[in-house]
């Protein structure tokens, strides 16, 4: 790299996988995307129909069986559900079982699945119970023995996952069309709201097409991609933004991820995290005149000297390939010792599974400013759009999962089903069955290998389990049910305190000092004018968790009044009075964790003016 007295990241095309989309593909960003009011709603639940119901035996959901379990659903209190099963796919490609992600058609629905009567049904029915439908969409390609791969041969070039690849950047503007009237029509004619986004969104102008013609037909639609941040103006939130992952995955695909182990014991921490004010960061610059490459994080010395600024300066964009900054300020790293010698690529983690760089596309893009011996790195940390946060999935139970693990995340733990993803204000993501701690029984024929079919009966992939209502009424399952329908509930009922704002917006979420007697997740609060809800936790499945906080009344606004209402959300009973003085060491018990109305305490505090 040439002279040393600046950097700046460099300008470089929108990618998508390992092709370049067109300059005309990208797109302006704005300061806000057009979500529709109800997206910061959400709570969606993922369902793969085939194994979500079993009427007739083995891998027999249909779209009529789907539709019996919405008094279910409304129950629960979901507003959205993740509908994996919808049109013509292979029935053996992915783990030996039917998935959508094998797709053969995408504008044809499986007639195993039902008629498109009997979709639209689904769909009404869904609205009449206020629950909102995203079907999704596999963006890459399609079978090889698709139809359109013979009725259209120039549509498609190379190949991934087995199936062939749709060639979006080769300027085939048929192709373009199609696949823009297939998806406004699954809106117009069946009545969907929106799509998630398999893999990845490779051609943002299509679906920002697709959100005009939705709109026209005043029918707005929210569309969420499996990673990457939104696209302004084309997307709303992201499904993998904030994923808790079982540690057995963990170890297995993520190694130094601590994403997982932040939300489920330490929410304030995240915040603080992700608005540049805590945080590990570890650089490296490599040189390119001999290759050798010199470290330094904040925690410590080595070579380098780092030191976190918090957010400051708008620098970058969060989406790799956008050439300007997006409006949204950047957290700033100072790094000093740096030698006056020409640069090949800077790196930098932050410890818990983010990574930036100056060059390649394989992490978040940083800029860079300033000259040796010190220079300033900008790394675009959030998004535009909406927060969410991920429970499960179906690729929980991957391809090399333990064949003796249980790809179920909660597994009953009120805890992490509360602390960690329902209270917080992020858009809440979960699997079928999560809800009342299902048992997971794989489809008979699931195989444990992504190709191939060997061993049948032994997969872990979650999309492949087979749901058994029996359980729902087994009292241990049917208690899970109604500790997560009423978390629900209270998410729902306490809206206004616990709101979910755009994803740049610093939610009012601080840490609750307190002692205990066994460790247990740090407790917080959320507030909002004369209200606050204090959120505490016990992953303990054995031990009572006996806590005294204190509830930081000043710093959020609280203090000064004559007296106080508090009452217990989740253990219910009349409300009790305070005085300001009370919240010094405010005792509180939490109940030992997978046990029914346990692992959660929830209060909310009222001012009396």
């Amino acid at each position: 790299m040439g002279g040393m007295a600046a950097f700046a990241l460099p300008v470089s095309p929108r990618r998508a996988g390992n092709q370049v989309a067109p300059a005309a593909g990208s797109l302006e960003p704005s300061v806000q995307p057009p979500s529709p009011p109800w997206v910061k709603d959400l709570i969606i639940y993922e369902i793969a129909t085939k194994g979500f119901t079993s009427p007739d035996g083995p891998e027999t959901g249909t779209f009529e069986s789907l539709a019996a379990k919405l008094l279910y659903l409304h129950e629960l209190g979901i507003t959205g559900i993740w509908l994996t099963g919808y049109s013509l796919c292979d029935p053996h490609h992915f783990y030996n079982i039917w998935t959508q992600y094998a797709v053969i058609e995408p504008d044809r629905l499986d007639p195993t699945l039902g008629t498109g009567k009997q979709f639209r049904a689904l769909v009404d029915g869904c609205h009449e119970q206020g629950i909102r439908v995203f079907l999704d969409v596999i963006t890459h390609g399609v079978m090889k023995q698709s139809p359109l791969t013979k009725k259209h041969p120039h549509w498609f070039r190379g190949g991934s996952w087995g199936m062939i690849d749709y060639d979006w950047y080769g300027g085939h503007t048929d192709l373009d069309d199609w696949w823009v009237k297939v998806y406004t029509d699954y809106v117009i004619k069946y009545g969907v709201d929106g799509y998630r986004l398999d893999v990845a969104i490779y051609r943002p102008d299509l679906w920002e097409r697709i959100r005009q013609n939705a709109a026209a037909a005043g029918h707005d639609i929210a569309i969420f991609e499996e990673a990457n941040a939104p696209i302004p103006g084309v997307e709303d939130f992201t499904q993998h933004e904030n994923d808790i992952t079982l540690s057995e995955f963990a170890t297995l695909l993520l190694t130094e991820h601590r994403l997982n182990e932040v939300l489920a014991r330490a929410i304030p921490e995240f915040y603080g995290w992700k608005f540049g004010k805590v945080g590990n960061y570890r650089v490296v610059i490599q040189y390119s005149d001999d290759g050798s490459r010199v470290e330094g994080a904040t925690d410590g010395t080595e070579t380098l000297r780092v030191h976190l600024d918090g957010l400051t300066r708008d620098m970058v964009s969060r989406r790799r390939g956008d050439n300007k900054p997006d409006g949204i300020a950047d957290v700033q790293l100072t790094v000093e010792r740096v030698a006056a010698r020409p640069i090949e690529n800077i790196i930098v983690a932050d410890g818990i599974g983010e990574q930036w760089q100056l060059h390649g596309s394989n992490h978040l893009p940083l800029a860079v400013e300033g000259k040796p011996p010190s220079l300033q790195l900008y790394l675009a940390t959030l998004a535009h759009g909406w927060p969410s946060v991920l429970l499960s999935c179906h690729d929980n139970g991957w391809q090399g999962f333990p064949l003796n693990k249980n790809p179920y995340v909660a597994q009953g733990s009120r805890a992490l089903f509360g602390y960690s993803v329902l209270f917080t204000p992020m858009i809440p993501i979960f699997f079928s069955g999560e809800e009342f701690n299902a048992t997971f029984r794989p489809i008979p024929w699931e195989s444990p290998f992504l190709y191939g079919g060997k061993e049948p009966g032994k997969g872990r992939w979650l999309y492949g389990c087979m749901l058994d209502w029996r359980e729902h009424n087994e009292p241990r399952h049917r208690a899970m049910f109604d500790d997560v329908r009423k978390m629900i509930a209270i998410r729902k009922q306490e809206a206004e305190t616990l709101i979910v704002q755009p994803d740049d917006v610093r939610p009012n979420v601080m840490a609750v000092d307190c002692e205990h007697d066994i460790s247990v997740p740090t407790p917080y609060v959320r507030w909002r004018g004369l209200r606050a809800i204090v959120i505490a936790a016990n992953r303990d499945p054995e031990r009572v968790a006996h806590l005294r906080l204190r509830i930081p009344l000043n710093e959020i606004g609280l203090s000064g009044h004559r007296s106080y209402k508090v009452t217990n959300l989740w253990a219910g009973g009349a409300p009790k009075v305070y005085s300001e003085a009370a919240f010094a060491a405010l005792p509180l018990t939490v109940r030992q964790d997978k046990t029914a109305s346990g692992g959660l305490s929830i209060l909310k505090i009222e001012a009396n003016s």
